[in-house]
Formats: structure tokens, sequence, C-alpha cells
């Protein structure tokens, strides 16, 4: 078996293929797209791909499953005898693994020296400027973290997978739902209204790995953005912390 990754020119009505423009964006029409085996084949199943300009091919194993087994297995165990911290460690051991074949690596420039200053990075805020500089402190010399570069042993092809994937099914169960039923789609998660919800039942399983869990049933939703909403028990905002402590309408306070 192999897998693709294919820079692909795409005519779609549906807004299913993922393409990067400062964030995230899902258009319709005719545009250029890199997409990966799953995309591709929902592609040609749908009659969307115009053209290819260049593609990669890649041998495929099977290289996750009996990670993936132990450490839901053990997730599941712990969660049954209460242990709440080792059932969050296995989950971040699940859910962390694909990302580290796509992680950067930091690329920091020599900028001076610091005799027998401590080793430490400081966070430097500078007015008017949007943005954080980085400064580290290492071994008597001073860095400045200037970008970010693809690291040794990274593999992207792995974690372009993964995700793509992951966003396939999120679609599949978007279109069993119905145009209508659903209003928000997360990395992981649906909300969608009572009749979304009565289509989707039979992929409820608490248990099953990849299963659907309902994880919370509100009567008020507000969508302000992107990670951004609120709902009768829980407000989420990416970056702002649950501990956040809130001034005034829109604006919090938090540690760093």
């Amino acid at each position: 078996d192999c897998s693709l990754i294919a820079e692909t020119l795409i005519d779609t009505d549906e807004p299913v293929y993922a393409v990067r423009r400062e964030r995230t964006i899902f258009p319709i029409g005719r545009f250029w797209v890199t997409l990966t085996t799953p995309e591709l084949k929902y592609a040609f199943e749908h009659n969307h791909v115009v053209t290819i300009n260049r593609a990669v091919v890649y041998k495929q194993a099977d290289l996750f499953s009996s990670y993936v087994e132990r450490f839901y297995k053990l997730r599941q165990e712990f969660k049954s005898a209460g242990v709440a911290e080792y059932e969050e460690l296995c989950k971040k051991m699940l859910n962390s693994l694909y990302g580290k074949f796509g992680q950067k690596a930091d690329v920091w420039k020599k900028i001076g020296e610091c005799p027998n200053e401590p080793d430490r990075v400081e966070l430097l805020f500078k007015s008017g400027v949007c943005g954080v500089k980085q400064i580290r402190y290492l071994l008597g010399e001073i860095f400045e973290l200037v970008g970010y570069e693809e690291c040794y042993n990274s593999f992207p092809a792995i974690a372009a997978h993964v995700t793509a994937y992951g966003r396939m099914y999120l679609y599949e169960l978007m279109k069993i739902a119905g145009e209508g039923n659903y209003f928000y789609c997360d990395t992981d998660s649906l909300i969608v209204n009572e009749a979304g919800l009565c289509k989707l039942q039979n992929r409820i399983d608490n248990v099953l790995l990849g299963g659907l869990k309902i994880t919370e049933t509100t009567n008020h939703l507000t969508i302000r953005g992107l990670k951004d909403y609120s709902t009768t028990t829980k407000t989420v905002i990416k970056g702002i912390r649950r501990n956040a402590v809130e001034l005034s309408e829109g604006v919090y306070e938090q540690d760093l």
C-alpha cells in the first residue's frame, strides 16, 4: 500500500479541504491545495480534482496501532480505578505522539556575552509591537529566538496524514448530522442540535476508541468566533485559562 501527498488543483462546492492562509480555512471553488491520502480519495470520488502538479509517494505501514491500543487500555484502566492523574497522562501520550513528527525546532541567534549570569529564558514585551521576543541566557552567552525550522528526525507527512484523517472523519460526522443541525466544529468535537444528535446516535460509544461521547448538554450557545464560545456552564476562549479573572467584557487577567 502507498500514501500520497500531492499539490492539487481542486474545484469543489464542499468546504472539506483545509487551506492555510494565516489561519486554516475551508474554501469552496477552484484553488490549489496540498492534499494527503484520505483527502485525495474523497476528491477523486467526488470529481473535485482538476489536475495534480506534483506528488510524493510513500510506502505505507501500520505505525501506531500497538502504541495506541496499549495506552488506550491503560487510560481506561486508570479511569475505572479513579486515578485521574495517570488517566490524563495516558490521554496526553495518545494525543501528542503524532505531532512530534511535525514539530519545528527553535532557531537561536547569539547576540552577546553574559558572564556570570544565571541560565534562564526571558519574555520581552515591547510597547506598540504585537508579539513577544524570547531571550535565552545559557552558559555565559545570550541568544535571541529568531524563528523555527524543521527539526532532526521529523516526518511531517505522518502528522499531516493523522490530522487529515481526523478532519475527514469530522466532516463525515457533519454530513451525517445534516446541514443546519451542527453549529460548531473544533479539533475533535461537534456542537449539534437534538436532530443532529439523533442522527449520530449509532456513533456514540463512551468506551470505543474513536467513538463519540456526549460531554455537555446546554440550552444556550453563543459563538463569537474560532475557539471562542460560551454555553450555559462554561466559556471557551483560546489562550484564556479557566482560572483567568474577567476584568470587564472581553478583558481578562491571568498569570503567565
